[in-house]
């Protein structure tokens, strides 16, 4: 990861001229994950050699939600004023869906498109650093944050597992799929804290293209993520 943006965050953190104080926290997330644009779609074929006993989906970025998760540590400065100033750095499981519908099975003797039920997953492994900016409202009971920032998420890895059914059999796809390095997304989320325990809900939409560079056709498709978490504070 970029060392000069690692750098600047850092020393984002350190600034101590409204400091009042800092907590560390761990924190524990699922959520929704999928993708967008004129490439996302909600049904695809699978593409399947019967002499080799391999396919593909023919297109893998589904715009139906997949269940996701991840952990994180994170560390938040809170100025006299109530300004949240944070980073977060975890791990997540990014999974996207796409319904099959048919498959086109082809080989030395054979050749056609028949009905299938299916669906197939992305799944997609990220080291995930998200600084921030916000604002708390406290009071004797609990407190209320709002942040805002960017997530800057350092694919890992991203494999297609797909399976469909036919009325004869069962076809199985598992294929390397990683086509971007960073993904870079705006996030806001919303959150609640009492004592030590916490929770949050946010939105993340990215803006890079996972099929940039990819000749014919249309090309466009851009992760989102609807993230739900809980937060335990270490100190403060």
């Amino acid at each position: 990861m970029n060392i000069k943006l690692i750098t600047v965050l850092l020393l984002f953190l350190n600034l101590n001229i409204f400091g009042q104080s800092i907590e560390y926290k761990l924190q524990a997330n699922s959520g929704f994950f999928r993708f967008l644009g004129e490439s996302a779609e909600e049904t695809e074929q699978i593409n399947y050699n019967l002499d080799k006993e391999d396919g593909y989906t023919n297109n893998p970025y589904g715009n139906k939600y997949g269940f996701s998760y991840g952990i994180s540590a994170n560390i938040t400065k809170i100025t006299k004023t109530n300004l949240r100033l944070g980073i977060d750095f975890g791990y997540e499981v990014l999974i996207s869906r796409i319904d099959i519908k048919a498959v086109w099975q082809h080989g030395d003797n054979i050749n056609e498109t028949i009905s299938a039920t299916g669906k197939s997953n992305l799944n997609s492994s990220f080291l995930n650093l998200f600084p921030s900016i916000g604002y708390q409202i406290s009071n004797s009971f609990f407190n209320i944050f709002l942040d805002g920032g960017i997530d800057f998420g350092y694919c890992l890895n991203s494999i297609e597992k797909g399976n469909a059914y036919s009325k004869t059999r069962e076809y199985e796809t598992y294929r390397d799929r990683k086509t971007v390095e960073l993904d870079v997304r705006p996030r806001i989320q919303i959150g609640i804290q009492k004592n030590k325990v916490g929770g949050y809900i946010g939105y993340s939409k990215g803006l890079t293209n996972y099929k940039s560079g990819f000749i014919g056709g249309t090309n466009e498709a851009y992760s989102e993520m609807i993230r739900m978490g809980i937060t335990y504070k270490l100190l403060n």
